[in-house]
């Protein structure tokens, strides 16, 4: 598979996991209890509320080219995100082994800058329906509550200050699990999956979330081995993603430069 091919369908993937995994809560516990429940623990983790955060992602991308060609590549990704909910704003920097991408992006508005050139590109009216769903009250977790579903999945350990919930699901091990999860990253990832003419398959996923005492959201690990498909030429990806957060609900008010909108080419308009 072409290189720019496999790093576009990591940035979206990316954007993905990152959907799926923020949580935060009030409630807190002077240590971590051995005795608390599973369900007691995943619980905890949704009764809250997100006004923002920053995560760190790094993530690592073993593909193979399964034809005659049969290449191999392995790639390191990285990306630092901050979010805020009001007023809604994300800003990203994303590294990939030959671009730089920077992003601003409004509730009305995308602003792209490719590889530390002087040059912003703006694109309007992107997914304004989707963001202004995002605004809604409980719609940051709603992905990983869907997930949660498959409660049965999860493995609740416990480390010192820390919960662990460990999910791993293999074709061979829980084929409904497994449907399940690879429905929901290609509906999830539809659009950009359909304009690259792109399918998947699942193999296996292993999902580490790790949380505080109070529940706060910590770090997550996912590990996924994926078939992707153009046309008639299959690549086999193991991704293996960490994601640290910090600044949950605490992050200082942030703006878009004005200079970025001003100067920025507006891509609708060529």
């Amino acid at each position: 598979m072409k290189k720019k091919l496999l790093q576009s369908f990591m940035l979206v993937l990316v954007l993905f996991l990152i959907a799926c995994s923020k949580e935060e809560s009030e409630d807190t516990l002077e240590e971590v209890s051995e005795g608390i429940s599973k369900a007691t623990v995943i619980n905890n983790v949704f009764e809250q509320t997100i006004t923002s955060y920053k995560t760190k992602i790094e993530a690592t991308v073993g593909s193979k080219t399964v034809d005659s060609k049969n290449e191999q590549l392995e790639q390191t990704y990285t990306m630092d995100m901050v979010v805020q909910k009001e007023p809604f704003l994300i800003y990203y920097n994303y590294v990939d082994p030959e671009d730089v991408t920077k992003a601003y992006i409004d509730i009305d508005s995308e602003y792209y800058n490719l590889n530390k050139s002087e040059r912003w590109y703006k694109i309007s009216e992107l997914d304004r329906a989707e963001k202004q769903e995002m605004l809604r009250e409980g719609y940051l977790l709603e992905n990983i509550k869907r997930l949660m579903e498959f409660e049965d999945i999860f493995e609740l350990q416990y480390r010192e200050n820390e919960y662990i919930l460990i999910a791993k699901v293999t074709d061979s091990s829980d084929k409904k699990s497994l449907a399940y999860v690879t429905d929901y990253v290609e509906n999830n990832m539809k659009r950009e999956l359909d304009s690259k003419r792109l399918k998947t398959t699942i193999n296996e996923v292993k999902y580490t979330l790790i949380l505080d005492k109070d529940f706060l959201l910590k770090s997550t690990n996912i590990i996924a081995d994926i078939n992707l498909y153009q046309g008639t030429e299959k690549s086999n990806i193991i991704l293996n993603s960490d994601m640290v957060y910090s600044d949950v609900n605490n992050v200082h008010y942030f703006s878009m430069p004005e200079g970025i909108s001003r100067n920025s080419i507006n891509m609708d308009e060529l």
